[in-house]
């Protein structure tokens, strides 16, 4: 059998293709052209170079490093810290200047009743006197008026009993004691401290009985005294400060204490100078309680080495007999002052000292 002849291919896609390929060549190429149409401008702008001014930097003049400012404070915390007139009410010390004066209110105390308090032919009419004692009054009402007036159901409630005895009791346990009638009339009392300043003679008009038991507190005057008189020391300035205290029933801590607490309390709180510094007025420096620890290696820190001197150079002076002792272990409430010189530099390297520290410490966390 014959073979059939095999047709010749056809050339219409091949030129169909080229075609294609031809014309997204031209497309191409048209996009990459740029497209910028060019004018003349008459006449033509000419361009000329920006001038630049010129400027002369002043150096800015450094700040006041830290130590000098610290320096700063420390003279004027110490030069406004004494007084020449202090009065000492036994709540807080001070610092007065050698030739300045002390004056010592004259408060007796006492437990007593105010019959007793008017029979005393040594107060006069006028004489100021403090009293404190507890007021008693009686209420008539309901455990469940109680519990509706009341936000806190903890409060304890005195009952008074029919025979007379008290009954104290949170109020809670009254109001879920299902034994008790919550409508029944039952008698509250309520005690409430009382304190008034008053004198000797509008005291014997008031109503207070004569058995009211009371906590008195007489003003029989004050005590001055001169700085000079008690110290007797001409080998010190008259700018000279010392540190004064009087001695009270809370002194537990013998001398070392009184002079430790003493400077914590007055550095800490600290005075109001205008000027001192940007944004503040309010000069401090906080000692912390333990400053007068040993060291670490066993020896004596700054706090303590300066805390022994003072208890070894300090001025005892019984104001009742007007008499000088010098022995730390003898002190007395009630009758003795506590005098402690301290020289202008003691005083600015105390304050120095411990503002580096707060210093060094702010710079510590800073960095971390």
């Amino acid at each position: 059998m014959a073979k059939s002849a095999r047709s010749a291919p056809s050339l219409v896609p091949a030129i169909l293709a080229l075609i294609v390929l031809v014309g997204l060549a031209y497309l191409l190429f048209a996009d990459l052209q740029p497209s910028r149409t060019e004018h003349t401008v008459s006449p033509p702008i000419e361009i000329e170079d920006p001038q630049i001014e010129e400027v002369t930097i002043e150096p800015v003049a450094p700040s006041e490093d830290q130590q000098a400012i610290t320096e700063k404070e420390a003279e004027q915390f110490v030069d406004h810290l004494g007084s020449k007139a202090v009065t000492l009410d036994g709540k807080q010390g001070e610092f007065v200047r050698k030739d300045g004066t002390i004056v010592i209110p004259k408060v007796e105390k006492r437990d007593t009743t105010i019959g007793q308090l008017l029979a005393d032919k040594s107060l006069s009419p006028d004489t100021p006197v403090t009293i404190e004692y507890t007021e008693t009054e009686k209420q008539q009402t309901t455990i469940q008026a109680l519990d509706d007036s009341t936000e806190d159901k903890n409060t304890i409630v005195t009952i008074e009993k029919a025979d007379g005895s008290q009954q104290q009791s949170p109020l809670i346990d009254l109001i879920n004691d299902n034994n008790i009638d919550k409508n029944a009339q039952i008698t509250v009392i309520n005690k409430q401290a009382i304190q008034k300043k008053t004198t000797i003679g509008q005291l014997s008009q008031s109503e207070l009985s004569p058995k009211q038991a009371i906590h008195a507190e007489i003003d029989r005057g004050s005590i001055e005294l001169s700085v000079n008189d008690i110290v007797k020391s001409g080998g010190l300035d008259d700018n000279a400060l010392f540190y004064l205290h009087r001695v009270t029933e809370a002194d537990r801590q013998g001398l070392w204490g009184i002079i430790q607490s003493g400077l914590i309390q007055r550095f800490r709180q600290g005075l109001t100078l205008e000027g001192i510094g940007i944004n503040k007025d309010l000069v401090r420096v906080t000692i912390p309680a333990d400053a007068d620890e040993p060291l670490p290696t066993g020896l004596s820190s700054f706090l303590g080495k300066i805390l022994n001197n003072k208890v070894e150079s300090s001025y005892i002076y019984n104001y009742t007999t007007s008499t000088m002792g010098h022995n730390p272990d003898l002190i007395y409430p009630g009758q003795q002052l506590i005098l402690i010189h301290f020289s202008n530099d003691e005083l600015k390297q105390i304050y120095q000292f411990f503002a580096d520290q707060r210093n060094e410490q702010a710079q510590t966390f800073a960095i971390h």
